[in-house]
């Protein structure tokens, strides 16, 4: 029998989780939720389901929820659901805050109920590629720059892209993070749009992640330096090219690699639904996720203190 699903929350990325519990085998779309209730009924046409207008509409109809709404209202949300035991996938950041975040996690595990976060660059086939290949790293590099878009600027640029760097170095490498320096700016929004973050790993390996929401065009990659190779990949087409060092004429080989392209979304929510049926180990907890909210609260923190000093 299939896993009864609902989206709450169908705006532009909404829509997409929507999409994919549709066409899963083992699940069925049972219904949609948003605070707009005319664009639920409008996704819920399109795909052939049912709009409901209030999250209570869904008890006892639902074996799981896929929450993405905005970030202010993850809170409210997942706190419903987790308290009448309803599995819940909530889109990065868990919450708007880590105290919120901490109950969440506090209320699923009181509650045994599965509760996990939407790190979706776990399941990008490049950063595997990375984290598959980062013995012998000594500087890691990533950047993750775009133009200025409307959606996603209700919170700063560390709350939508930089919690997603700083959940992979932590899953990557493994490792604690012993120092760090930060620096930001403010251009479009007054919350953070722009930062820079250079870290130190334990074992002495170096991280710099750039972020940007305030840059003329898209780029996506990283650049991991090991003691006899350099990896630079194109994290949107998947694309690489590998120097490796020969130490004679003509020093080095550069090798293209072509990693198969994946639906990121569709494996989350397959592996969410695995996870509900006992087939799998959630690939991200709850208490990861609070953790990358707690280092970008701390940067946050750190940018606003050296913004006002120079105001």
């Amino acid at each position: 029998m299939a896993l009864r699903g609902a989206v709450i929350g169908v705006g532009y990325l909404g829509q997409f989780h929507a999409q994919k519990i549709k066409a899963h085998p083992e699940a069925e779309l049972v219904a949609v939720c948003d605070f707009s209730f005319a664009q639920a009924q409008k996704v819920a046409a399109e795909l052939g389901t049912t709009a409901v207008e209030k999250k209570e509409d869904l008890l006892g109809k639902v074996d799981f929820v896929q929450i993405a709404a905005s970030t202010q209202a993850h809170f409210e949300l997942t706190k419903f659901f987790l308290e009448n035991k309803i599995p819940v996938l909530v889109e990065k950041p868990i919450a708007a805050t880590v105290e919120q975040a901490r109950i969440l996690c506090d209320l699923a595990e009181k509650n045994q109920t599965l509760f996990t976060v939407g790190h979706i660059e776990r399941f990008n086939p490049a950063l595997k590629f990375l984290k598959d290949n980062k013995a012998g790293a000594t500087y890691l590099e990533i950047n993750r720059l775009a133009p200025f878009r409307p959606r996603g600027a209700d919170v700063s640029v560390l709350h939508d892209l930089t919690i997603h760097d700083i959940d992979l170095v932590n899953w990557i490498f493994d490792e604690p993070i012993v120092s760090y320096e930060v620096s930001g700016a403010k251009l479009i929004k007054p919350t953070i749009d722009d930062v820079s973050i250079r870290l130190k790993l334990k074992s002495g390996i170096q991280v710099t992640i750039n972020n940007s929401r305030v840059t003329p065009q898209i780029i996506r990659n990283y650049r991991l330096v090991k003691k006899d190779e350099v990896i630079v990949m194109n994290t949107a087409t998947l694309e690489a090219e590998i120097l490796k060092v020969t130490h004679e004429d003509p020093f080095h080989t550069v090798e293209k690699v072509q990693i198969p392209k994946a639906d990121t979304l569709a494996l989350e929510t397959d592996h969410f639904i695995q996870c509900l049926l006992g087939k799998k180990q959630l690939m991200i907890t709850a208490k990861e996720a609070t953790f990358a909210l707690e280092l970008v609260e701390k940067f946050v923190a750190d940018i606003e203190t050296q913004l006002k000093a120079k105001a």
